[in-house]
């Protein structure tokens, strides 16, 4: 369902979002990589804040939320038949994590090669904290909410979802022990 007021459409297969940024078919892209058009210097395609990374940490600041770029999803009857299964990804996704953290920490500077690199992740820990890729439902419960919210608002949902019903209960008490 579509919000009065708004209209969708949707673009011709034959052309990527940078073709319908540069002919003036789309007025906006909303995506977490640069388009072509952009890398590019199209002259009528720019960002929508120019300084992108004050606006996100002020945002962050006000609400505490960093957008979710990712979701691991599993169809309740595999949890069904492997209780255990939701646990144990977790686990191995947050010991992933703890083995990154732990390498920025010790040699970011390093690894990723980029002038103030150590600066950057100083300014982000004392901004977001030591983990500032939560895994879990609770350090997530106010994005997550918002994502529900918003997504009801603009006609992507026909009602306002819930974590509890959007999740399977044997996942809403996991916790990231290793950050």
């Amino acid at each position: 369902m579509v919000p009065k007021g708004l209209s969708v459409t949707h673009g011709p297969g034959e052309k990527d979002e940078s073709d319908l940024l540069e002919s003036g078919d789309v007025d906006a892209l909303f995506h977490a990589a640069e388009p072509r058009a952009y890398v590019q210097g199209h002259p009528h395609v720019a960002r929508l804040f120019s300084d992108y990374r004050k606006a996100e940490r002020a945002f962050f600041a006000k609400t505490g939320i960093f957008p979710i770029m990712h979701a691991v999803a599993i169809r309740n009857n595999v949890v069904e038949a492997n209780p255990w299964l939701p646990r144990a990804v977790f686990s191995a996704y947050a010991g992933a994590k703890k083995v990154m953290y732990d390498a920025l920490k010790k040699l970011g500077w390093a690894m990723i090669s980029l002038p103030w690199v150590g600066q950057e992740i100083e300014e982000t820990r004392e901004l977001m904290g030591e983990n500032f890729w939560p895994y879990g439902i609770e350090p997530n419960r106010n994005a997550l909410e918002a994502l529900f919210q918003y997504s009801h608002e603009q006609g992507l949902a026909n009602r306002e979802l819930t974590v509890e019903e959007l999740f399977h209960l044997s996942t809403l008490d996991l916790v990231d022990e290793n950050t």
